[in-house]
């Protein structure tokens, strides 16, 4: 066992996690196939998990290896914290050589209080370094359960288009950790309202969203969804993407409503292509007047559908053969994007990040423990400092000549 802990105490395995971690990252986060509309992740890449990178198994067994680390160099520094309190100072501690001077006349001027022959300096601060650690060593685990339970995908939206996130082929782009558990979120969700160019209040002009959420069980919440914290339901949250465009709604006989999402070819043409019920594959075409997404609005619109070598205008409420039937279209509007997530333990990043913080904060202070010197022990007193032991020598010096 203490083979084990001093490999995980050894400076060499934490320099080598760490440094594997940060090209981890580096390639994880700029990597070509994880941008969006990148090129597919290569075979070498997904034999190695990069294809995802902050839920493979290599990704989770270094946060793993860094927390033992970690933890086993903050094992026992408790103790040794509250013995050196008691005056049981380490072997590095500072040597005051005997002089002619008040010793405790001068420690009390270097700032050390006490009546007996312990004396103490921002005694709270000699914490700063145990706190840290445990900040550390609580944002370490959180990053380790956050990253192995997570699970976050991508779903698109019509205004006036309600979806359940469990419904198959609602959300696309899932990524989960190796824990996090199979099923979708069972949450329905629906664009009350979208408008691609309001602004919200300490933002730039941009998307804003209305969405009604409903978990089972419950009643409907509708919130405007805040592009810094998201809408939580549950233990989902919800936020804004930025991709939009234009969405047409129209109706088919025994099917009921159905949305077609359109992206944009250019600043004034948008397109989607589709299979109809007997499996024909039929192109949406919406032509603006202006750029669509322009602040001033595309204007007046001309649609049509694309299907079989012909081509036929399409307006609202009129019937145009699709599939063996005939549909309508019942309104033109917008789509936008959002993203879910589900991370536990959110706590742990504040906890980790206030701890660390505080221990930080300790560590500024010039904390120390004086023993004044016990008869044969050759030295006026044994200073414990956690920072400026030599120039504390040497006021000590300064203060009288040696005995």
């Amino acid at each position: 066992m203490s083979r084990l802990v001093s490999l995980l105490r050894s400076p060499r395995l934490a320099l080598s996690v760490i440094g594997f971690l940060a090209a981890w990252t580096g390639v994880g986060a700029w990597a070509p196939w994880i941008q969006p509309g990148g090129p597919p992740a290569p075979a070498w890449a997904v034999a190695v998990g990069l294809d995802h990178p902050f839920t493979a198994w290599a990704f989770l067994v270094g946060i793993a290896l860094l927390f033992a680390s970690t933890f086993a160099c903050t094992w026992g520094r408790r103790a040794r914290v509250v013995a050196i309190g008691r005056g049981e100072l380490p072997p590095s501690a500072t040597r005051l050589p005997p002089g002619e001077g008040d010793v405790r006349a001068f420690l009390a001027a270097e700032g050390f209080r006490g009546h007996g022959e312990v004396l103490t300096r921002f005694a709270p601060a000699l914490w700063g370094g145990w706190l840290l650690h445990v900040g550390l060593l609580v944002l370490i685990a959180t990053v380790l359960v956050q990253h192995a339970f997570s699970d976050s995908g991508t779903f698109d939206l019509s205004e006036g288009e309600r979806a359940s996130l469990a419904a198959h082929g609602t959300v696309f782009g899932r990524e989960r950790g190796p824990l996090a558990p199979e099923a979708l979120p069972d949450v329905q969700v629906a664009l009350v309202r979208f408008d691609p160019f309001r602004k919200q209040h300490g933002y730039s002009s941009d998307r804003l969203s209305e969405l009604e959420i409903t978990l089972p069980g419950e009643a409907p919440l509708v919130e405007t969804v805040d592009r810094a914290s998201g809408i939580r339901a549950g233990g989902v949250e919800i936020f804004q993407a930025i991709p939009t465009g234009m969405a047409m709604t129209f109706e088919i006989p025994g099917m009921g409503m159905r949305t077609v999402r359109l992206t944009e070819e250019t600043p004034r043409r948008a397109a989607a292509e589709v299979t109809d019920p007997v499996g024909m594959p039929a192109r949406f075409v919406v032509e603006a007047e202006r750029d669509i997404d322009g602040a001033a609005g595309p204007g007046k619109l001309l649609v049509w559908m694309e299907s079989r070598g012909t081509r036929r205008a399409l307006l609202p409420g009129m019937p145009f053969p699709f599939g063996a039937g005939e549909a309508r279209v019942l309104a033109m509007g917008r789509w936008g994007r959002f993203t879910y997530t589900r991370t536990p333990w959110l706590w742990g990043v504040f906890t980790g990040f206030g701890a660390i913080l505080a221990g930080c904060t300790l560590l500024a202070f010039p904390a120390g423990v004086a023993r004044l010197g016990r008869p044969g022990e050759g030295a006026a007193a044994v200073v414990f400092t956690v920072r400026g032991g030599p120039a504390l020598v040497a006021e000590w010096k300064r203060a009288g000549p040696p005995a």
